[in-house]
């Protein structure tokens, strides 16, 4: 653990922060930017987005994310069918998702009741309280800029080296 802390706090670390930080925050604006355009699509216009929402979409970012969740899923369901294949019925599914979550949940109260493990986690909390923190940061930073681009009516760089 303490290796992993001095990793983080390292130049390394922080180097990778940063890259870590502008793919978060892409990945968040691109699904809000989603979520947007699908309402404003089923709503046929009546609900608009937000000042400086419904912006671009990373598709490639957006087929990576879909595919890490859909390895997540079958995951889940390969653990709650025993690995053996078989079918089980959505019932008896959910039944098993529940018993996992509630282990989940108990080990993570023996976990944080734990006043030595929760001081040796804390240092890795504040790590990556600070990497949300920062994801928040930027999500604001791009829908702002976006937005005051929209106010202004003017094009994004990227739009404006493209269309010289």
């Amino acid at each position: 653990m303490e290796l992993f802390f001095k990793f983080l706090t390292s130049r390394t670390g922080i180097f990778m922060k940063k890259p870590l930080v502008y793919e978060l925050s892409e990945a968040i604006d691109g699904m809000a930017s989603l979520g947007e355009a699908n309402l404003l699509r089923v709503s046929r216009g009546l609900i608009r987005p937000l000042p400086g929402g419904n912006g671009p979409v990373n598709k490639r970012r957006m087929e990576e994310l879909r595919a890490m969740l859909d390895v997540i899923q079958s995951a889940v369901s390969s653990s709650s069918d025993g690995g053996n294949g078989k079918d089980n019925s959505s019932d008896q599914e959910g039944r098993e998702r529940m018993e996992s979550l509630m282990e989940f949940l108990q080990e993570l109260i023996v976990f944080v009741s734990d006043e030595r493990r929760r001081q040796e986690f804390t240092p890795v909390l504040d790590e990556v309280s600070s990497v949300f923190q920062q994801v928040a940061i930027r999500v604001l930073e791009i829908r702002g800029s976006r937005a005051m681009r929209n106010i202004l009516r003017l094009q994004s760089p990227a739009i404006a080296s493209v269309e010289a």
